[in-house]
């Protein structure tokens, strides 16, 4: 699967586990086997940046986890979705969950939205509310993963890609517009607060290799450092300034896992003045030095 960031040990993992009749070319992964699926899962307890859309149908059990700084609790039967270059950290989940799970890559998620119109309005109601609750009996996700199965497991290679793509457009993003606008219209409108932390997430996401003071984003957002730094601990619980660290953190990691850059050049890359100050500032937030935290990390 092509993506952003190809070479995170837990998704190669994924793949391995993950038979030729639950694949549909190298753009979709099918993964249904809950106790490989928790086992690789538990392996990767960091936060890193997704490259792929992914999302997991919980059948039964609990989860909790973080989108983008931001924790959420699960409880089956629901939906996650998660899009591409977003900062996923699974935090935990019951002894008894089940769940399966459709990963697609970067280039098959582009292509879905080619002519599909109105597509920035539902992505933005994804990254409002990633968690879906849902009814056993009205579970289209499921029924949509079975297809794709169907599909998956069709001796005949022809359009294969082509089906899975449409079937994709019509059921799993449709149901979920329909959820969502559902959601929205038992709802409250967005407080002030959370259309201020949405709109610091994504100038984080644009600028965190090159920026990581409070005043920048602030700025941006034509409010004080204050009243940003209030907002953000209003609504998320945690300080501004920690959720900088972590999402460069986030990157950080990657770029470490990658093999590809040393880490002179992974401290240019994130702009820090020397590769002595980008030690230390990883080492305080993750308690090791970038060499120690690749040597650990590439023994897993």
């Amino acid at each position: 699967m092509s993506g952003k960031i190809s070479y995170l040990k837990w998704r190669n993992r994924l793949e391995e586990i993950t038979p030729a009749d639950h694949r549909i070319g190298t753009d979709v992964l099918l993964i249904e086997d809950g106790d490989a699926t928790r086992a690789e899962w538990a392996l990767q307890s960091d936060s890193f940046k997704l490259d792929m859309t992914m999302a997991i149908i919980y059948e039964k059990g609990q989860a909790d986890l973080r989108i983008n700084m931001k924790e959420y609790h699960v409880q089956a039967p629901a939906v996650l979705i998660v899009l591409f270059d977003q900062i996923y950290q699974p935090l935990g989940h019951s002894d008894d969950l089940q769940s399966r799970i459709i990963l697609m890559s970067k280039s098959f998620s582009d292509s879905l939205f080619t002519n599909a119109g109105e597509v920035l309005p539902l992505q933005s109601q994804v990254m409002r509310q990633p968690v879906l609750a849902i009814d056993n009996e009205e579970n289209v996700f499921g029924q949509f993963f079975q297809l794709l199965l169907n599909v998956a497991a069709s001796p005949r290679p022809d359009y294969k890609l082509d089906v899975a793509r449409h079937l994709t457009l019509s059921m799993f993003y449709g149901y979920s517009n329909q959820k969502h606008e559902l959601l929205d219209s038992q709802s409250k409108a967005s407080s002030r607060q959370e259309q201020l932390y949405v709109h610091f997430i994504d100038l984080l996401s644009k600028y965190h290799t090159r920026q990581r003071e409070i005043a920048f984003y602030a700025d941006k957002m034509c409010i004080t450092p204050k009243y940003l730094s209030q907002a953000v601990k209003l609504y998320s619980g945690r300080t501004a300034s920690d959720i900088i660290d972590e999402y460069v953190l986030a990157e950080c990691k990657s770029l470490l896992l990658s093999g590809n850059m040393s880490i002179q050049q992974i401290s240019d890359e994130l702009n820090f003045p020397s590769q002595s100050v980008f030690g230390k500032y990883f080492k305080r937030l993750s308690g090791l030095s970038p060499k120690d935290y690749r040597r650990q990390r590439y023994k897993k």
